[in-house]
């Protein structure tokens, strides 16, 4: 019995009988509509306008690429403050195009402990951030800088114990930063981003202890005009 092929996708006919048999047609996303507009012959359908359900996931496939290491931190912040100012589905198909649709799972990463007496320690560039670290300023100076940096989950964890020392923490905008504890004598400082992160964004948990330390959270942004050296 023949079949048709030249029906829209996701629609078969079966030809021939008395009983027509059709799937019913699905509605491609942006992302798949951008991919088949780049195999097929037939000239490139006219963009429409994006919806709230096409941004969101877009931005969870961005969400995936940023835990699974494909994205640093900064490139998932420029990604999502497009996606939530996109207008068409081709400028959302095209944030995501060189992703993949599921993200792998990845092994867990060992605890990783630093340390800074009476000196200064900066880590900044492209770096493999563990889910769980600890970080120690013993009268010393910390920067971590996470706006290159990988990470290996939807969850980052910093344990930081700052003994009158100073910690300074920089996450483009996009990122979660959720602060917790803090000690004698000590003082925080948590400077907003540029807008608020999207449902089911990284988040950084920043868990503090220690007494007379400071610990500075910035983001990208702000982190350009009084950039630690």
């Amino acid at each position: 019995m023949p079949v048709r092929r030249d029906l829209h996708i996701g629609q078969m006919e079966r030809t021939g009988g008395s009983y027509p048999l059709r799937a019913r047609p699905r509605r491609l996303t942006a992302h798949e509509r951008y991919l088949w507009a780049g195999m097929s012959d037939v000239p490139e359908p006219r963009p429409t306008l994006a919806s709230d359900a096409e941004r969101e996931q877009s931005i969870v496939l961005l969400r995936d690429a940023v835990t699974s290491g494909r994205l640093t931190l900064e490139e998932f912040s420029d990604r999502v403050g497009q996606a939530q100012v996109a207008r068409t589905d081709r400028e959302l198909a095209a944030l995501t195009v060189d992703l993949p649709a599921v993200a792998p799972t990845l092994p867990a990463a060992e605890p990783v402990k630093h340390r800074a007496l009476c000196s200064k320690l900066v880590r900044r560039g492209a770096w493999e951030l563990p889910s769980r670290s600890s970080w120690r300023s013993l009268f010393g100076t910390i920067v971590l800088d996470l706006r290159q940096a990988r990470l290996p989950g939807p969850e980052v964890e910093l344990e930081i114990y700052n003994l009158f020392g100073t910690v300074t923490v920089i996450a483009p905008p996009g990122v979660a930063v959720d602060v917790q504890g803090g000690g004698a004598f000590a003082s925080q400082v948590l400077e907003p981003p540029a807008f608020v992160p999207p449902a089911g964004a990284p988040r950084l948990r920043i868990n503090v202890a220690g007494p007379g330390g400071t610990l500075y959270v910035r983001s990208s942004d702000a982190a350009q005009l009084s950039r630690p050296r």
